[in-house]
């Protein structure tokens, strides 16, 4: 309708007098909240733990209540695989740059190491920052640099509270 928008076709702005806070009624609280938490469950019960440091960024991931069902090589798999979307998922939401390590469950299948490399790098390509994979190390670590645009999420909402 027209009433909805002004005269350059952009939305219009309406007051907001519900009853409810605008924050709470929209969950901008809980959702900046949750982007800032340090535990990021993912759906096979693992999870990730995200800590930024000074000199880089470190996502280790766990299997946490994954753990113990079935065939074991295949849960960690499927939970590094999980993680690896959502670290970049992760990387992105959060505006996490410079050198991130992930620290994926050990894998002994060096076709599983490669199946999680890969799925990263496709995770990866998707950001429009410059983003890159480096490498998986024999412990399974993995290199990434994500050119820094602007300060993190953290890093932002930090300074708003200094």
């Amino acid at each position: 309708e027209s009433g909805d928008f002004n005269g350059e076709g952009q939305p219009a702005l309406r007051l907001h007098t519900d009853a409810i806070p605008l924050f709470e009624a929209y969950f901008l609280e809980s959702q900046s909240e949750k982007a800032l938490d340090e535990h990021v469950w993912l759906k096979s019960g693992g999870f990730l733990v995200i800590e930024e440091t000074e000199a880089c960024v470190v996502i280790d991931v766990n299997t946490g209540k994954a753990a113990g069902r079935g065939d074991l090589q295949k849960t960690i798999l499927k939970t590094n695989l999980e993680a690896a979307e959502e670290a970049a998922k992760q990387m992105r939401l959060r505006n996490l740059s410079g050198i991130i390590i992930i620290d994926f469950i050990d894998m002994k299948d060096p076709e599983h190491k490669e199946t999680v490399l890969q799925a990263l790098e496709r995770a990866t390509a998707k950001d429009p920052v410059q983003t890159t994979v480096v490498d998986m190390t024999a412990l399974g670590l993995v290199e990434v640099t994500r050119k820094k645009v602007r300060k993190s999420f953290y890093e932002q909402l930090k300074k708003g509270q200094d």
